[in-house]
């Protein structure tokens, strides 16, 4: 493909009488017009709007107790949205004589993105009885029902083998997604007709007009003069959308992200360079929305081949669940991973753009 070339021009520097006077009395004008007008016009009342009470989503609150342990979940919302954050805290408070074992509550929540975590020192009650505290903050990164399962909370009294078990119940938190149920059916509203125009111009509007024109005239003048004095610099050329990407992939091979262990890190980059492959080539807002937003819109992008949207589907959701849920990919999962963003581009760049491939 032969290179696009944009010409760029240089800029010289004006003369002092358009920074001292010409500039200055353009912007006075400017202002003095914009007062006027705003002066002679006549301005309707502000539209009520009605304001709508924001109703917080009560949250979650459970205790369990058995024996000498009392355990407390607290879920600040039962129902979110996908661009919203949940905040959980398990609280654990147990006789001074009895030792505790409490579950790996990481793995319970890792239908989640573990945004932070935190994990005081223990501490000791009023009433003398020991304090644990453990307290998330959850990410989802798509929507539906999530399930927090049933957790085992193991105690046992100092000097004796036996141990007991606390069992909390699961819990469920519904995801909501932004898009509207019916996203094909969209429509979109009618605009507002003109407003009618006032049938004689009072001298303001004339004086605002004249003072307008006058702006104009002297913005076309300054132009031309830029024009007239302007050297040429090299032009800047613009790269193919899957040559970009290529060499994106190439310097993300050369970092080495996984033999040096940054998994995720890996898998954000992968999935950036093939967001913004598809914003160049398609024209796309792919950066800019979550996984499920940027798939219900392909369904509305005629441009988009569908034959590929199962295989986009596959590789987003496969990034989102490394990136997000903690999940671990095998090597076979990340070759796998690689050579579907480098087939999807090769397979999806225009005609016109060579037939170079990556190595």
């Amino acid at each position: 493909m032969k290179p696009i070339f944009i010409d760029i021009r240089g800029q010289k520097a004006l003369p002092g009488i358009f920074h001292r006077i010409i500039i200055p009395a353009l912007s006075g004008l400017l202002v003095l017009s914009l007062l006027l007008a705003a002066g002679c016009t006549k301005t309707k009342p502000a539209r009520k709007t009605e304001k709508k009470a924001q109703t917080r989503t009560p949250g979650i609150h459970k205790t369990f107790e058995r024996g000498p342990v009392t355990c407390k979940i607290d879920i600040d919302k039962s129902e979110i949205t996908i661009a919203e954050r949940l905040n959980f805290r398990l609280t654990v408070t147990v006789d001074p004589d009895y030792s505790i074992t409490l579950p790996e509550i990481g793995k319970k929540l890792s239908d989640f993105g573990i945004v932070d975590f935190h994990a005081p020192p223990l501490s000791i009650t009023k009433a003398g009885r020991k304090k644990i505290v453990r307290t998330y903050v959850l990410e989802p990164f798509l929507s539906g029902d999530y399930i927090i399962p049933e957790m085992n909370i193991y105690f046992k009294k100092n000097g004796e083998k036996e141990r007991h078990k606390l069992e909390t119940e699961k819990i469920t938190v519904h995801v909501k997604s932004l898009l509207p149920a019916d996203v094909k059916n969209l429509k979109i509203a009618d605009i507002r007709p003109p407003e009618n125009m006032p049938e004689r111009l009072g001298p303001g509007l004339w004086i605002a007009g004249g003072a307008a024109l006058v702006l104009i005239a002297c913005l076309i003048g300054f132009i031309i003069y830029r024009r007239r004095h302007a050297d040429p610099i090299n032009a800047e050329i613009l790269i193919p959308p899957h040559e970009r990407a290529f060499a994106a992939l190439k310097r993300l091979v050369e970092e080495n992200l996984v033999e040096k262990g940054e998994i995720k890190r890996f898998y954000h980059e992968i999935s950036d360079i093939l967001r913004r492959y598809i914003e160049n080539r398609f024209g796309i807002n792919a950066p800019e929305q979550t996984t499920e937003e940027f798939l219900a819109g392909l369904s509305l992008n005629r441009d988009f081949p569908k034959n590929f949207r199962p295989l986009l589907k596959e590789f987003l959701t496969h990034c989102d669940m490394v990136k997000f849920a903690a999940y671990h990919p095998s090597e076979d999962d990340i070759q796998k991973t690689f050579n579907l963003c480098k087939n999807f581009i090769l397979e999806t760049k225009t005609e016109n753009e060579g037939n170079e491939e990556s190595k």
